[in-house]
């Protein structure tokens, strides 16, 4: 078998990594008894006010489960849908204070959750982290744009 080389070596720790990320937000979020819709919020909150075909594309989810979940957080008070200045016959998806209060609250939970992880980590060791995990951030903010 064939070594890889170090950026496969790479690129498989952190495909590992961000999957055993999840899985851990997804178990602890769950214990707690939080759904998968209250990280949605959180996508709006980060990705501000966005339509709701924009707000389908960002997710990754297609039309008729977004507009189900939609029309949930519009009944539950989270998210008003207000027409664009621009074009009063789109619409634009808006948190509420209660649905900014429930996504900041949940952000705030997964940070905590994540700041568990540098625990075992020398002091000395969480700027060269932080400076790997901003090159890494930069270059996926860049990919997105590009899409």
């Amino acid at each position: 078998m064939p070594s890889l080389d170090p950026k496969q070596v790479l690129a498989q720790q952190l495909r590992e990594l961000i999957r055993l990320y999840l899985l851990d937000q997804r178990r602890h979020t769950h214990a707690l008894g939080y759904s998968q819709h209250h990280r949605l919020l959180m996508l709006l909150l980060r990705s501000g006010p966005l339509t709701q075909g924009e707000f389908g594309r960002v997710a990754g989810l297609d039309k008729s489960w977004i507009s189900r979940i939609v029309d949930r957080f519009v009944e539950e008070g989270l998210v008003t849908r207000e027409p664009l200045p621009e074009d009063r016959r789109c619409l634009q998806l808006h948190l509420t204070k209660t649905g900014l209060a429930e996504a900041r609250k949940f952000d705030a939970l997964l940070t905590a959750r994540t700041e568990g992880l540098f625990a075992g980590i020398p002091d000395d060791q969480h700027g060269l982290i932080g400076a790997a995990l901003e090159s890494l951030v930069q270059g996926l903010r860049v990919r997105s744009e590009e899409l």
